[in-house]
């Protein structure tokens, strides 16, 4: 069993990553793929990530959300749901990367606003469990 990633913590049925550092964007890609394969591991169906305190890298391409897309993915196995709690600098008003992330099987919201990510979240656990 892998161990619990730093800012990590369980909350009431699904388990919350806030991670607070400046790092790359390949560094901050991987610290969120702990997280995912944490819960993966020790069957956590829903993880809410708070990405707002990463910092130290510059608005991801459409090349670097396909790439970490379909890591995440693979990362959940179909197994974990993802919600995303981004600065709205950071999210692209297309939302390529939940549409690449779909395509590869990962259920994935992306939204700048806590109350709204922590409610799709529940909505979508429940739907999976189903």
């Amino acid at each position: 069993m892998s161990s619990i990633p730093e800012f990590f913590s369980l909350e009431d049925g699904f388990a919350l990553y806030a991670p607070k550092a400046e790092v790359s964007l390949e560094a901050a890609v991987e610290m969120i793929s702990a997280a995912i394969i944490y819960c993966r591991d020790n069957e956590i169906e829903g993880l809410l990530i708070d990405a707002r305190e990463l910092f130290g890298f510059s608005h991801p391409s459409v090349v670097d959300r396909y790439w970490f897309a379909r890591k995440w993915a693979t990362d959940a196995g179909s197994q974990v749901v993802l919600s995303f709690i981004q600065r709205p600098e950071m999210i692209d008003p297309e939302q390529i990367g939940i549409t690449i992330a779909a395509n590869a099987g990962l259920h994935v919201n992306v939204t700048d606003n806590e109350p709204e990510a922590y409610a799709w979240l529940a909505a979508n656990i429940r739907m999976e469990a189903r």
